[in-house]
Order: structure tokens, then sequence, then C-alpha cells
């Protein structure tokens, strides 16, 4: 009968009737646990356990430690600083990112001839690798060579060349900036495809009404596109947090560690200062941190598909 939800019987999933569509799907499967739920389990197990590797003749090497890790991560001034820049890091980008984005959405969204054309042109920093993309700044925020500098001292504002990424005061604002251009047209492409839902005629509607521009926004824009903007918003935020290569490759964390984020702090103490256990223990509560923006993204998901 219609309207009834037909029911599966447990024996349709049953291995043996299943047995070549459960043979198809058994690479991906062991990939997976290969790749990603056995180093997550892994790397949880390490962060309870006395795992330097400078320290690897010593008795307790490799022996269980506890929340001992966890402890000594807490209490250590670098790792809370690493925690505040990250926090600055991730909310400077995504107001700047959300406000150029928004922008550009609105102006790209508009009747424009060569439309398509901008529109193309937008996307372009968004596909340029990272790596590229750092260095393409490292070369403009050279003190020598660099066009910043060479148009501040031309301006007459600067007399010299200075060192934007070599600075305690500007590393941080310099590396926003590049991340910025690269990442705007992620969030832009998202906001560009929700404004493509609202209709022309509620603008027109409201146009002959006297609305203005300022209140079109913000009783017809803004209505109809928060609920997309705020699952892009949540993505691109996960996708900032998780942007070492940004900071790593322009400035490693320095200088003084005034850009020295939770993901370059981990990488710093595993791979260069070899205390694995440690490291561990941080990815731990960055693992957590991500896991969190991940469940809010998926239920704003959910919630979307069911109306």
């Amino acid at each position: 009968m219609k309207g009834k939800t037909q029911i599966r019987k447990p024996d349709e999933y049953s291995f043996r009737k299943n047995i070549n569509g459960y043979l198809l799907i058994a690479p991906a499967v062991i990939a997976i646990l290969l790749l990603s739920v056995y180093p997550l389990l892994n790397g949880i197990w390490i962060s309870f356990l006395n795992y330097d590797m400078t320290k690897a003749k010593l008795p307790d090497f490799g022996t269980f430690a506890g929340l001992r890790n966890y402890k000594v991560i807490f209490s250590n001034s670098k790792y809370l600083n690493a925690v505040s820049n990250s926090i600055v890091w991730t909310l400077t980008n995504i107001v700047v990112q959300l406000a150029l984005a928004m922008g550009v959405a609105l102006v790209l969204n508009e009747k424009l001839k060569g439309r398509s054309f901008f529109r193309t042109v937008a996307l372009l920093p968004w596909a340029i690798p990272a790596a590229i993309s750092a260095l393409t700044f490292s070369a403009l925020y050279d003190t020598k060579i660099g066009i910043f500098n060479t148009i501040l001292i031309k301006m007459g504002i600067l007399k010299e060349g200075y060192s934007f990424l070599g600075n305690v005061s500007t590393a941080m604002p310099a590396v926003i900036i590049a991340n910025v251009w690269k990442s705007t047209p992620f969030l832009m492409i998202f906001i560009l495809a929700a404004l493509q839902g609202v209709s022309y005629d509620m603008y027109e509607s409201a146009a002959i009404d006297g609305a203005g521009k300022v209140k079109r926004f913000l009783y017809i824009t803004l209505p109809n596109i928060k609920e997309p903007m705020a699952v892009a918003v949540i993505l691109n935020m996960i996708s900032i947090f998780n942007n070492f290569n940004a900071i790593w490759l322009l400035t490693q964390g320095g200088p003084l560690d005034s850009t020295e984020i939770m993901y370059t702090y981990a990488y710093r103490q595993a791979f260069v200062d070899h205390k694995f256990g440690y490291a561990a223990a941080t990815s731990v509560v960055i693992f957590i941190v991500i896991a969190i923006l991940t469940v809010i993204y998926v239920k704003m998901i959910s919630s979307d598909r069911n109306k």
C-alpha cells in the first residue's frame, strides 16, 4: 500500500546473499581501517605513553603515563599561546572571509556583462596550490624585492624595507591576509550558490514598495541564505582550523611563536623535538575540536534535508 514504509528483512543484509557486494567494498573498507582508523586509535594510545624519542634509553620509555601528557600541555605557556593564536587565526579569518565573500558574491550575482568570466577569475586563488600561494606571498612580503615594500617606500610611508613576516606585530596579520586571499573564494562560491535560489521577483516587489538596497539585503537576502551560509561558515571554519600549510610555509610558527597555532605546535613537538607522546596528546585535543565542529556541521546538513 502507498504511504507505508517498506521494512527490510534482516536476511537482505546477510553475507551469503550479498557476498559479491561485500567483496567489492572490502578493499575500500580495509584501506580506511589501515589509513584512517588504525592511525587515529594508535595516536590516541600513544598520547597516554611516555614516548619521548630523546629519552628512548630511559627505563620508563614506552610505559603508560596516564594523563601526564595532557596535564603537561595544559600547563605549558607555549601551548596555551598556540591555543590563543588558533582562536585569533580562525575567528579573524572567518570574519574577514565572510565579509569579502558576501561582497564579491553579491556583485557577481548581479546581471553584469562578462559575469561568467569574473566568476572564473574570482575562483582562481582557491585553485592555486597552497605551496605556490605561500611562495608567492613570501616574495610579495620580501624586504628587498617585495611589491608591498616597494609601494610603501615610494609612497613615503616606509624609509626602508620592512620584514612583515619577521616581526611579531605584523607576522600574524600578514599570514591572515595571505590565507584570506587563498580561501575566500571557497566561501564565496557557497554564498553565490545560495543567492541563485533567491527569486528576483522578491527584489522587484520590494523595490516597488520603496525598499532600498540595504533593506532588501537585510529582509530578503539574509533570511533566504542564512541557513546555507551558516553551513558554509562551519565547513570553512573546519578548513581554516585545519590549515597547516598557510602558516608553516610562511613563518613556521615564528617569529617568537607569534604565529604558532595548535597544528604547527603539534607538528613541531612530533617531527622537530621528537616528543611523540606529548605531540599525540596535542593532536587528540585538535581531533576533539574538529569532531565537535563536524558534529555541528552534520546536524545542520541533516536539518536542512529534513525541511
